[in-house]
């Protein structure tokens, strides 16, 4: 039997491809970070899923450095492996899934990425096809549960904890209630086909006064890789000036508390509740100043955001003009569930304020200790 490959992978809402560097990627980028070596039982595919021969190619842009726009390029050979969760073999979660195995990466931002893979979690309509989602497949495609063998009808689902300090905790197959220090208001996936994690919101607040952009509604995506709220580049001037923030200094330094500051709320209203960010959690420090935690979005990135190259298919996505970006401030405030049911949905409620001793990653409620 072969001995298990340990790599380290980043989970992403708004990626819908699993990728891992590779032992056939000779790129700078690539030559940093542990790299997967295709097992005896590996398969090479095409975009559909299945076996071929020699399998087909996908170029996916990948965007991690929010300060100066950059977007990295990774261009990956199609297979199948079996992939595993978790470092305990008594509660392992494991599931053989179509990836993407590196063959070559951009220096930037891959070179100064802490991490060996990214597993994205998003729904089939941003994946190469079903075969290459990972909720897909360990919901339909066989998953095992360490020692207890087949997990029939996994539930594709998992719940998100990002605590203001400490380490951060994923859940499969349902939630962690223990993290709820509220009722989770449930708000359905618009266009679900389209694969990312957004819902309506039907005004964006700061204080009383509504923003222009989102007057007659508007989207947000729920995306795990971003350290700012996006939004859209002709909103950020208006919102800068609004959520402008105060905040004393401290007794031994000249630096400012932002966990103290104070300023407007801001408050996206979903169907279902809303969700506020008061001052404290939309700021942060930069410099010497605290600072909204927003960063712009261009058009013709919210026309572009999600395109891929398959061979030499160019798979288009976009999203609406009127879309902003919940990353981290809003996830941890928020403790969020990602539901990909036949109608799938998001559940938010206030995060308990509690610290884990790890990052965890936990399967069916049985804890397994990970690094992210």
């Amino acid at each position: 039997m072969e001995h298990p490959q340990e790599l380290q992978v980043a989970f992403e809402t708004a990626s819908g491809s699993l990728v891992l560097d590779s032992t056939h990627c000779r790129s700078p980028a690539c030559l940093k970070h542990r790299q997967y070596m295709p097992s005896r039982s590996a398969a090479q595919l095409n975009r559909a899923g299945g076996v071929v021969r020699t399998g087909e190619q996908a170029a996916l842009s990948v965007d991690y450095n929010e300060e100066s726009h950059a977007s990295g390029v990774v261009l990956g050979d199609m297979m199948r492996d079996q992939i595993c969760l978790g470092s305990d073999p008594a509660g392992r979660l494991c599931t053989r899934v179509g990836f993407l195995a590196a063959a070559n990466m951009t220096d930037d931002p891959f070179s100064e990425l802490p991490v060996d893979g990214i597993v994205g979690l998003s729904l089939e309509g941003l994946s190469i096809s079903n075969a290459f989602n990972f909720l897909h497949c360990i919901s339909h495609s066989g998953a095992t549960l360490g020692s207890h063998g087949i997990a029939p009808g996994l539930v594709p689902s998992f719940g998100l904890f990002l605590p203001k300090h400490g380490f951060g905790e994923i859940t499969f197959g349902g939630y962690n209630s223990r993290r709820l220090a509220s009722q989770v208001s449930w708000v359905p996936v618009a266009e679900p086909t389209k694969g990312f994690w957004q819902v309506a919101v039907k005004a964006v607040y700061i204080g009383r006064d509504a923003l222009d952009f989102c007057r007659d509604g508007c989207r947000a995506i729920i995306d795990s890789s971003s350290s700012h709220l996006t939004v859209p580049s002709e909103a950020l001037p208006i919102m800068q000036q609004k959520l402008a923030v105060t905040a004393v200094k401290g007794w031994l330094s000249e630096r400012p508390l932002c966990e103290q500051a104070v300023g407007l709320p801001l408050t996206f209203v979903l169907a279902d509740g809303n969700l506020t960010l008061d001052a404290k959690e939309y700021s942060a420090l930069e410099g010497h100043s605290c600072i909204p935690q927003l960063h712009p979005w261009d058009v013709e990135e919210r026309q572009s955001v999600g395109t891929r190259r398959e061979g030499d298919r160019v798979v288009a996505a976009g999203v609406p003009l009127q879309t902003i970006v919940l990353g981290e401030p809003l996830l941890r405030k928020y403790y969020t569930i990602f539901e990909a049911s036949a109608a799938p949905r998001v559940g938010f409620g206030v995060a308990a304020n509690e610290v884990s001793e790890s990052d965890e990653i936990i399967l069916m409620q049985s804890p397994i200790r990970k690094e992210l």
